[in-house]
């Protein structure tokens, strides 16, 4: 038997996109889909790329496509090299945001002490730091990482066979990098934008919005988008 009648809907999160991730369920729910949520902490969005090649869904909404810059630096929450392609391969409707582009997992904070490769290579003791405790620390990206992930993320998005859309709040991606956060990087973020636009493919539309990521704007944009190409694909 299936496992719904509605469409089925695949969704990224984590903490510190909750707000967006519930607003974005409830509205989808409301629309009449089912919403699985999967946590974007490397083993739970390798996972939605595995059930995504199985063709159990309808769309993706991945709200925190972080694994890809943690693959990139080397960070805890790496989903692998393959993460952002399963839904292209499928040609299932797709919408993202930059969500956890903003930071990279480095805990725990015993390795700031020990030498550590990534906390030495990558300088992160001269980064903004949050760190809420020994182990759950999130260190800032800088301007070269966010646009290197730009690169990535527009090259596998290239290779999508059906429709997607790109969605990047400029106050704030995360609760992290808003205003008066951790990680607070405006001149930072704004460098994304215009280096993921210059490697995507020119059809595939890029909204700025000026909004935080837990807005309920945010959330009703992504949903909107989400919504009309699930329609739209399931009719043809």
């Amino acid at each position: 038997k299936p496992v719904s009648t509605s469409p089925l809907i695949a969704m990224t999160t984590f903490k510190f996109a909750e707000e967006c991730g519930q607003q974005a369920m409830a509205l989808l729910e409301k629309k009449g889909y089912t919403v699985i949520p999967f946590h974007a902490q490397g083993i739970g969005d390798s996972a939605m790329e595995e059930l995504i090649e199985q063709g159990l869904f309808h769309g993706v909404l991945d709200l925190v496509p972080a694994g890809v810059i943690e693959d990139l630096l080397g960070g805890n929450r790496t989903a692998g090299p393959h993460r952002l392609e399963a839904a292209g391969k499928a040609g299932i409707p797709q919408v993202y945001t930059p969500c956890g582009f903003d930071m990279l997992s480095c805990g725990p904070l015993s390795r700031r002490e020990t030498g550590d490769p990534l906390w030495k290579n990558l300088r992160l003791n001269e980064r903004k730091i949050f760190i809420p405790d020994e182990f759950r620390v999130q260190a800032r990206t800088s301007g070269d990482e966010v646009c290197k992930a730009a690169e990535v993320v527009a090259r596998k998005l290239n290779a999508s066979k059906g429709p997607v859309k790109f969605f990047i709040p400029t106050r704030g991606w995360s609760a992290l990098s808003t205003q008066g956060a951790d990680l607070y990087d405006p001149s930072t973020d704004a460098l994304f934008a215009p280096a993921l636009k210059k490697s995507l493919r020119p059809d595939i539309e890029v909204s700025e919005l000026p909004v935080e990521l837990n807005s309920a704007q945010f959330a009703e944009a992504l949903v909107t988008a989400l919504d009309e190409m699930v329609r739209e694909s399931l009719e043809s």
